[in-house]
């Protein structure tokens, strides 16, 4: 029997740019940045329209008359 020797040369296969998985991973970071600067935006107008509406609700609670203060004794 005869034993295949095995070539100590190396063979260089054709090595692609790795760009795409790079291209996608930097796709995938802005968006998620973009994500959670709009969640944010979002929280931030949900709380000024909820304060907005509480402010509405107390100042119903306490009649004003122009130039008249009244003081809780």
């Amino acid at each position: 029997m005869y034993m295949k020797k095995r070539s100590s040369r190396k063979t260089r296969k054709a090595h692609r740019a790795h760009t795409s998985g790079k291209i996608q991973e930097n796709y995938l970071v802005v968006v998620r940045s973009w994500m959670l600067l709009v969640m944010f935006a979002l929280m931030l107008g949900l709380g000024a329209v909820v304060g907005t509406y509480f402010n509405h609700q107390s100042a119903l609670d306490t009649p004003q008359v122009a130039g008249a203060q009244t003081d809780a004794r």
